[in-house]
């Protein structure tokens, strides 16, 4: 159905009766008596006045079109087909796929270089009238004129950060709601298969699809440096591989720039190594490929603490305890010595059990108090219930335990490092830990699980010495911060954190968490490992997925751009249909004068 982006213009219309009203007013012509000396004079004439008769008919005819052209031209009228030069006043937002496998390099040109070019294209079609947007992998719309956003274009590099299709498309979707004008997407990927998800399209969408397969990759996918924190002596260090190339490929290994160790992995394949030791301290360890048409993924870093091992001391009466610290001592992950305290209150840093017996619980208060310990144990609660998941401990399940309560100077939330049913269960302040429940099979399940021995090792190593973290992230993923960390820093630079809330990572590498003076931890930044897959969707899958979207070659995409909404703009035909027009009327009018003079 044809529309008009200025109905109110057609009123000019009548503007094209004023032709045929001077033309009837011209007719109108005073009686003659012809005498018969002129009668010879009027049969010689008649062919030419029959002549003149039509030129002025096609005068109107011409007069009548050309005003009705313009008006209409005015009136901005648009039709839905395509293939009519310009467009209507459309809302477009351009996906652009800069995620790190953009970054791969196919017949020597980077695959973002082709979604540049591809980009470029559609927005050189834009018109003042058009709405623009370009969407990129950190997923913030920008809407700015066509060459604001083709300077943009023209900036942007591979990002770290990963891009879910799916996502976008529905982003893109809820840009477009509030436009009054006909909205549509430009979607430009490598569509990397392991990128693809569905979406629900509500406006056309074109999709730019390389037709060029992708090249075989290979990268490193984990970097696991075990338990920590390692000792002087070294530790172990575990490496995968992804990919879908089926070559074998060595791996450097090496912790801060100490000597390097190799490792012979294929894709899919994973091997274990030791790194000799270093000195206390936070160290980075990285694992690399050769480089390969893909560079992004060929390198991986993780964060290791290196310190002597705890020195414990502990009752040797507690069976369950003294057995889980006896193996510990064994493996080398703990020393028998004064340092820390297991099971009981001491001088100095300490991991506390609710005492067997209810009635020394008010003699333990008042130590914590003294100690200046911002939680104390409650009442006893002897419902059976489970852990709840987190960071330090799976589920696991709980026959009795005492509440802990925080003080007046805690907020309740401070400390927490696990809980059973959303109560605090193990809480930590300053140097003490205290336990809601004792190791014992009869207060919990733990000390019977798989889980025992690795959270032993977490509790007396790291949390109770004060380490508190040592996690993995991925660009622009939310990782959340110990509630003690008052600082981000990374390479000299320093983000301002309060404990408990996100940070969003934006490059990758090591960030150290600072609690004013002391590192607590360390948030290990990697490329997503699906990254490394670099196998493009068919077009079967994006059909069943996205069945509304149109499917183009890449190098076309940008042509199709402001189509998809399938509505012409007449103007520009109507326009040189009136110059045509005009150049016709000139032409009749000066023939049709000459004749009158002859």
């Amino acid at each position: 159905m044809i529309g008009f982006l200025h109905p109110w213009m057609l009123a000019g219309l009548l503007a094209a009766a004023v032709p045929i009203l001077v033309h009837l007013l011209a007719r109108r012509q005073p009686p003659t008596v012809v005498f018969p000396a002129v009668r010879y004079l009027q049969s010689t004439t008649r062919e030419h006045r029959n002549r003149l008769k039509l030129q002025h008919w096609l005068l109107l005819l011409l007069r009548t079109l050309l005003i009705i052209a313009l008006v209409l031209a005015a009136a901005g009228p648009t039709l839905p087909m395509r293939g009519v030069p310009g467009h209507a006043p459309t809302a477009l937002v351009v996906v652009l796929d800069n995620s790190p496998s953009s970054a791969a390099v196919l017949g020597g040109v980077r695959q973002l270089d082709r979604l540049r070019s591809a980009a470029r294209r559609a927005l050189a079609r834009a018109t003042p009238n058009d709405a623009l947007w370009l969407l990129t992998a950190d997923g913030v719309p920008r809407r700015g004129d066509a060459a604001t956003l083709g300077r943009l274009v023209d900036s942007l590099a591979p990002a770290p950060r990963r891009l879910d299709l799916g996502r976008a498309l529905a982003l893109a979707g809820e840009v477009l709601s509030a436009e009054a004008r006909p909205g549509e997407v430009l979607l430009l990927s490598d569509l990397q298969q392991t990128a693809v998800s569905g979406a629900e399209l509500r406006v056309p969408v074109v999709v730019g699809r390389p037709e060029a397969p992708a090249p075989a990759n290979r990268g490193v996918a984990r970097l696991a440096p075990g338990a920590q924190p390692w000792s002087t002596d070294g530790g172990r260090v575990g490496v995968a591989v992804a990919g879908d190339s089926g070559a074998s490929a060595p791996v450097t290994v090496r912790i801060g720039s100490r000597p390097p160790k190799q490792l012979l992995v294929s894709p899919g394949g994973s091997a274990t190594t030791t790194l000799s030791g270093a000195g206390a301290g936070w160290w980075t360890v990285s694992a690399e490929l050769d480089a390969d048409e893909f560079r992004l993924d060929d390198r991986r870093v993780a964060a290791v603490r290196v310190a002597p091992v705890a020195r414990v001391r502990w009752d040797p009466a507690d069976r369950h305890v003294s057995t889980a610290a006896e193996v510990l001592e064994g493996n080398g992950r703990l020393a028998r010595g004064g340092e820390l305290t297991l099971g009981a209150l001491g001088a100095g840093p300490s991991v506390v059990m609710p005492p067997a017996d209810p009635a020394e619980l008010g003699a333990l208060n008042r130590a914590l108090a003294r100690r200046g310990v911002a939680w104390s144990y409650g009442a006893p609660v002897s419902a059976p219930e489970a852990s709840d998941s987190g960071a330090l401990l799976g589920r696991v399940r709980v026959q009795r335990r005492v509440a802990l309560q925080a003080g007046a100077s805690s907020s309740g939330r401070t400390g927490v490092l696990a809980t059973v049913g959303g109560a605090p269960w193990i809480v930590r302040s300053g140097e003490v830990v205290l336990l809601g429940s004792r190791l014992d099979p009869a207060w919990t399940d733990l000390p019977v699980s798989a889980g025992f021995m690795p959270f032993m090792d977490v509790l007396l190593n790291r949390v109770a010495r004060g380490e508190v973290v040592v996690v993995e992230g991925t660009p622009g993923d939310p990782v959340p911060l110990p509630d003690l960390v008052t600082a981000v820093r990374r390479d000299g630079r320093e983000w301002r954190a309060e404990g408990g809330e996100l940070f969003r990572p934006t490059e990758t590498g090591v960030y150290f968490l600072v609690a004013g003076r002391d590192t607590v931890g360390a948030v290990a930044v990697n490329p997503d490992p699906r990254e490394s897959a670099l196998a493009r969707a068919e077009p079967a899958e994006l059909r069943r997925l996205w069945p509304t979207a149109r499917l183009a070659p890449l190098a076309e995409a940008g042509e199709l751009a402001f189509g998809a909404a399938a509505r012409g703009d007449l103007r520009g035909p109507l326009l040189w249909g009136a110059f045509l027009l005009g150049l016709a009327e000139v032409g009749v009018a000066s023939v049709a004068g000459r004749r009158r003079a002859a």
